[in-house]
């Protein structure tokens, strides 16, 4: 137990780090984690540091995307939920809803998981038939709840672009495939976000608001609810992210609203890496980068496994609440004395040696084109989520069985 609790400990450290660093994820960490078997030795303590770095990731990530890459108020309601509240000086009220959401979250996904366990392999092979109709279901809803025929226009052409790179991306061999998804993650969510803020001379206002949530009680209630339910969802559909769960159940439940939105997106995206981790017990199919090292080093999932990795889940959720709200406390003070604009400068380049190191020249190409994507959609005025369509796109494509028809075309 006392190697266990050391090894937790240890990835909860690295999923700070992780988190604190924009564009670093897990899935970057793995290919190095795991030879370290071979000098552990035991891979239950390799699964515990994995899964206890993917929980407090979570938690600890919502600091720099929503103190780092700050509009200016004029754009802020073309971006993030939590720049806005960043904006109005309420940048760690921010910070506590996602915490809000997460730890509420995490609870009623563990009821389901204990209540529905039985029944998710039935549901899994039952809806893979149909999961294609799903996507483009998503994709036509992304589109028409923009309303406006000039912002539908925007969102059709934004999912177009960066469906048509993450195609041409997953279908290349130009980057180990593993670490394809780096780059161009990181260039359509990291640095377009970062060189935006650095063109319209942004930077963050005085946090002077009250630490209290100005959310009504029913509306975080619910909106608790809905991240449990949907992060259960994305769980098992391919391609779809979260953010996308979150802009189309917040708008099915009427709750549209910044706060309620954060609260809502925390919790679907830990409701979803609760039922990720345990997938390859609860369908069989590990559905995320953690899941499949977690396969490959414990060849046979067993429910006492399940058992532990809830076991580290809660605590791992525990601790990393109390790093985020204490981070979200401190930080924004220190980066109030710090240029805005090199902060901004410093971090892209540290994302691009990184892009580099990992993926090499064809990365950085990646990322160029993926950035300028990003800043497309940034200059439009249309969400962001659209860019997931670097991901739905390629899996319509995959489903309905007409990649090789696409690359034959493309000649790829």
């Amino acid at each position: 137990m006392l190697e266990l609790m050391v090894f937790a400990v240890l990835g909860i450290g690295l999923g700070i780090v992780t988190g604190l660093v924009p564009g670093l994820h897990i899935n970057n960490i793995l290919p190095v984690l795991l030879p370290l078997l071979v000098f552990i030795g035991d891979p239950y303590y390799l699964a515990v540091m994995i899964v206890s770095m993917a929980v407090v990731q979570i938690f600890v990530g919502f600091i720099p995307s929503i103190f780092l890459g700050a509009p200016e108020a004029d754009t802020s309601l073309s971006t993030l939920p939590g720049h806005r509240l960043l904006q109005e000086g309420r940048g760690f009220e921010a910070i506590k809803l996602t915490v809000v959401g997460g730890l509420g979250s995490l609870l009623v996904s563990l009821v389901v998981l204990v209540a529905l366990s039985p029944y998710f392999p039935t549901f899994y092979e039952a809806s893979r038939p149909y999961i294609q109709y799903v996507l483009i279901g998503m994709v036509a809803f992304m589109v028409i709840s923009e309303r406006k025929p000039a912002r539908i226009a925007h969102a059709a052409l934004i999912i177009l672009l960066s469906g048509v790179l993450g195609f041409l991306v997953l279908q290349s061999s130009l980057v180990n495939q593993q670490n394809v998804l780096f780059p161009t993650l990181a260039g359509l969510f990291g640095i377009s976000i970062l060189a935006t803020s650095i063109m319209q001379k942004s930077r963050i206002p005085e946090q002077s608001g009250g630490d209290e949530i100005r959310s009504r009680k029913i509306d975080l209630v619910k909106s608790i609810m809905v991240g449990a339910v949907a992060g259960m969802m994305v769980g098992f559909l391919p391609a779809i992210g979260v953010s996308q769960a979150a802009a189309m159940f917040q708008y099915v439940g009427g709750l549209s609203e910044a706060r309620t939105f954060l609260s809502s997106l925390s919790g679907i995206n830990v409701a979803n890496e609760v039922f990720s981790l345990n997938s390859v017990y609860l369908i069989g199919n590990p559905r995320s980068g953690a899941s499949v090292a977690i396969e490959r080093i414990i060849s046979d999932v067993t429910f006492n496994d399940v058992f532990l990795f809830v076991s580290v889940i809660i605590f791992s959720a525990g601790v990393g609440a109390l790093v985020s709200l204490f981070l979200g406390k401190k930080i924004p003070p220190i980066l109030a004395r710090i240029n805005y604009k090199w902060l901004s400068i410093g971090i892209i380049s540290m994302m691009v040696a990184m892009i580099f190191v990992i993926t090499g020249f064809y990365g950085i190409m990646i990322a160029s084109v993926a950035s300028a994507i990003g800043i497309l959609c940034n200059y439009l005025g249309t969400k962001k989520s659209n860019c997931m369509g670097v991901l739905i796109v390629p899996s319509i494509f995959f489903f309905t069985g007409l990649t090789p028809i696409v690359s034959s075309v493309l000649g790829i």
